[in-house]
Order: structure tokens, then C-alpha cells, then sequence
């Protein structure tokens, strides 16, 4: 029993918009909330963020929060976790020295020219978990400095946009390991900042945060930050996790065996693995996520499938307002067949020429049915592939994200898979609860990530599969390979 209601703020910082809940330690929602934030774009294939600007659009989101509790001084920790691989350069004083570029950005492939060129790409995975992407801090780190090296020279400090929140929070320069792997210049093994990839980029490790575990208070909020947010010097800061990481211990996905698949612009799955070579071995995400007592969290996305799929759908159910025309997608798909007609649309292995004619040539309905059915069964294959390795598919199942608003594609999903899959209510917001829980640990409230999680355990909506169904997908999902492989090739 607490003397007196006590309150967690958790915060999922993503690039495009932020998510928050807060919640009293008992696990009870109070409210939540999210804002968009701005993109820039000042010149082609460029994607950059204000970091200040972001700050403000936080803090105006967490005054909304501050503002539904009687007394601040009852909130005891905001903790922040989120998207991350904003890259940004900081003077001698703890200012940006220009705006953050954003992991969306493709300058550095859209110039051709690798950055890095005598780095060992393939050992840097193996210390630091992630495959090289063109994309993230370290090739943003070599397009600034080979392309801005007046302002490379005057960088104190070299960081991620999160980080920079951290700092007009609490006074300190923090990295939790989680979003530190998105840096890509840590041992991930070690827990530390790699020497020899540092020396080869000529960076100092008194120029980098201070790496810390998930959960880990990092100091009560400097008197600035407390005018801007009105939160009190009763409230810790604590470091939390890259985003899947995250809504993993918002929905309880612990265990060898459980995986959490997020759908959106990408579909992405988490699961956690208890061996990193496994992950290692398939060209995974490696996140360090319960280690070294707990699992890994590996971590596989099809890239940008739903981009695809609305740019599809907007050319076969021609409607501007995007709501209606998810509404017509999938009742459309729901007077289809399972099979589809045998239509087979494969957004990953086909090309855009290759989808877009079996698109003409089919039926409205069947083309809706066959796009769900084939981002599924694209996730199926991973998923089953995993189990493989682990040895293990008897976990749970948890199912986020815009598509779970669909009735037919979450039944797609439990039928192909043959296994029951849970939707939480607040699933959009998974990432946000599992800050709650971090900051919870953070500020001694709760124990560990599974003691919080059963204080924070939310509502969930179970889908069962249909065993008459599930057969008859396995012979659908074989011949859906073989065409769309077929067709590619």
C-alpha cells in the first residue's frame, strides 16, 4: 500500500509523432495522449528534425499529462523510449550545431558513395548487433564529416536526438545500450563504447553520452525543465529502450518462444531469443533487452509493406480520405475466398510492374484478400523460422498496430499462424506502457520488467485460429511461394 497516489509517465518518442501514458503504480490508466511532430525537408531524399522544436512538442505533451493529476509532486519518473537514429552534433555548450538528420533521411544512398569505406561493415554487426544501413548515425556520421568538416571540427559532442531530450531534462548526457546499438559504435557484448571502431572514426569516448542500462535513473529534472514541463524535482529521469524493446515489456513478450509483431508502415517482429548468435546467424536486429539474465530481443521487419500496400489500394479503391478507404479494404477482403482466387501478391518479392498487373487482371475483392493474405504469410515464414532456431513456438502471441482494427486480417493472421493471437487495447500505445514500466523500476516502484508488467497488464482481445482454415492455408501459403518466386524470378 502506497501513503499516497503515486504516478509514472511514459513516453515513446517517435520520429514522426510521440506517444504517452500515464498511469498511477498500481497500473491504472489515468489518460494518454499523442502529438505529431515536424519533419523537414530541405532538399531532396533529406529528412531532418529540429531538435528544439521536438523539445517543445514534447514538453507541450507532457504539460497535457502534468495537467490531469492534483499534485505534480505525486509523478514519480517520466521515462523515455522510442525510434531512434537522429543523428545531431552538439558545441561546447550542449547546442545542436544544426538540425538532427533523421533515420528517414537517404542522403547517403542517394549519393552512391559509402562513408565509411574501410570499415569492416560485417564485424561492426557482430560487435554492435545491427547490419550496416545507409540510413543511420554511423553513415550519418561520415556524410558530416566528409561534407561538413568546418562544422565536424566544432562538435563537443556527438549524439542522437534522444539524447538531447535527456540532457534538457536532467543536466546529463545519457545512452541507454538499448537505443545505442541504433549508434552502432557500442559493444553491445561488452556494454561499452567500441575503442577500435572510435579510433577509426576519430571520435574521443568523452564525446559520447554515458551508456547505461534500460530503467536506470539518471537524475531528478534541472529547474528549466521543471518551468517547461511543471513537473517537480520529485520526479526521476529514467533511460528507456529503442521502440520494439519497449512495447515488448508494455505487453509482456519476455520469454523464448513469445513474439510481439507490430504492423504499420513496416510489419516488424520481436521476439526474444535466449542465444545473440542465433539472431546473429539470420542477419537479425540484435537488441540487448533482459541480458545477460534474461533473453536477447531479435528483431526482423518487411521494410515499408504497408507503404506499398496504400499505394496499391489507392490505384484499385480510388478514395483521398484514408480511413474510408481502409474501411473499404477490408470489406472487400471479407467477401473473398481464403486463396483469394488464387491471386498471389507478394510486395516484397515481386516487382511494382509484376503486383500491379495481377492487380488489373483480378477481382477488387480478391486483390484486398490477397494483399493481407500475403503480408502474412511473408511474417508467417520468418515467424516459423525462429521458432526453428529456438526450438520454441508455444509463447504468446501479441498482435499492435493499425491492422488489428481489422477483424479479417487479425483471423488471416491466426489462422496462417495456427496459434492464438492477443491484441491489447491500448496496443498503439505498447511502447509508452513499456517506458511506464521502466520508470516504474527507475524510481524503485516496481522490481523488474515482469513485476511491472503485472501491475501495468492491460486488456487484451483474443483471436483463436480455425483449424479447418489453418490446414487448407498451409497448401495455400506453399503454391503462394512458388508463383510469386516464380514470377520474380
Amino acid at each position: 500500500m502506497h501513503a499516497q497516489t503515486e504516478y509514472l509517465i511514459g513516453m515513446d518518442l517517435g520520429t514522426s509523432s510521440i506517444k504517452a501514458m500515464l498511469c498511477d503504480s498500481d497500473g491504472n490508466l489515468i489518460t494518454k495522449g499523442s502529438t505529431s511532430t515536424t519533419l523537414i525537408n530541405p532538399a531532396k531524399s533529406r529528412v531532418e528534425i529540429d531538435p528544439e522544436q521536438y523539445f517543445l512538442e514534447f514538453t507541450e505533451l507532457v504539460n497535457f499529462l502534468v495537467s490531469k493529476v492534483d499534485n505534480a509532486e505525486e509523478i514519480k519518473a517520466i521515462c523515455l523510449s522510442g525510434a531512434t537514429g537522429n543523428t545531431l552534433l552538439i558545441n561546447e555548450v550542449g547546442n545542436p550545431l544544426g538540425n538532427a538528420i533523421s533515420w528517414l533521411d537517404t542522403r547517403t544512398i542517394e549519393e552512391g558513395q559509402d562513408p565509411w569505406p574501410h570499415l569492416d561493415k560485417e564485424h561492426i554487426y557482430y560487435k554492435n548487433g545491427w547490419p550496416y544501413f545507409g540510413t543511420f548515425p554511423l553513415a550519418h556520421l561520415g556524410w558530416l564529416k566528409k561534407n561538413q568538416p568546418e562544422t565536424w571540427v566544432k562538435a563537443k559532442r556527438f549524439a542522437m536526438l534522444h539524447d538531447f531530450i535527456f540532457h534538457k531534462l536532467c543536466g546529463d548526457w545519457v545512452m541507454d545500450h538499448s537505443k545505442a546499438t541504433t549508434f552502432y559504435l557500442q559493444d553491445q557484448v561488452a556494454k561499452k563504447w567500441n575503442p577500435e571502431l572510435l579510433d577509426s572514426l576519430g571520435i574521443h569516448e568523452d564525446q559520447l553520452p554515458r551508456l547505461c542500462e534500460s530503467g536506470e535513473p539518471c537524475g531528478a529534472l534541472i529547474e528549466e525543465a521543471r518551468k517547461i514541463t511543471g513537473l517537480t524535482s520529485n520526479t526521476q529521469v529514467v533511460t528507456g529502450s529503442f521502440d520494439h524493446p519497449s512495447a515488448a515489456r508494455g505487453t509482456g513478450v519476455f520469454n523464448e518462444g513469445d513474439m510481439l509483431i507490430s504492423a504499420g508502415t513496416s510489419w516488424v517482429v520481436f521476439t526474444p531469443i535466449r542465444e545473440r548468435e542465433i539472431g546473429l546467424s539470420e542477419n537479425m536486429l540484435i537488441d540487448p533487452f533482459l541480458s545477460p539474465n534474461g533473453c536477447w530481443g531479435a528483431i526482423f521487419a518487411l521494410t515499408a509493406v504497408g507503404e506499398k500496400l496504400e499505394n496499391l489500394l489507392s490505384k484499385i479503391i480510388p478514395n483521398p480520405n484514408k480511413d474510408v478507404l481502409y474501411e473499404e479494404f477490408n470489406q472487400l477482403a471479407m467477401e473473398a475466398e481464403p486463396g483469394a482466387g488464387e491471386t498471389f501478391i507478394n510486395l516484397l518479392n515481386q516487382t511494382e510492374i509484376e503486383y500491379e498487373g495481377i492487380a488489373r487482371s483480378s477481382s477488387p475483392q480478391n486483390v484486398c484478400r490477397a494483399l493481407m493474405e500475403g503480408i502474412v504469410f511473408q511474417t508467417s515464414q520468418r515467424v516459423k523460422r525462429v521458432a526453428e532456431l529456438t526450438g520454441n513456438n508455444t509463447g504468446k502471441l501479441i498482435f499492435t498496430g493499425g491492422p488489428t482494427k481489422s477483424k479479417i486480417w487479425s483471423t488471416i493472421l491466426a489462422d496462417v499462424l495456427n496459434r492464438e493471437i492477443s491484441i491489447p487495447i491500448n496496443g498503439e500505445y505498447a511502447g509508452a506502457m513499456g517506458a511506464v514500466n521502466l520508470g516504474g523500476i527507475g524510481c524503485g516502484i516496481y522490481k523488474d520488467e515482469q513485476s511491472g508488467f503485472e501491475m501495468l497488464k492491460q486488456e487484451v482481445r483474443v483471436i483463436a485460429p480455425d483449424a479447418g482454415r489453418s490446414k487448407k492455408y498451409e497448401e495455400i501459403q506453399t503454391r503462394f511461394f512458388e508463383q510469386t518466386i516464380k514470377l520474380s524470378n
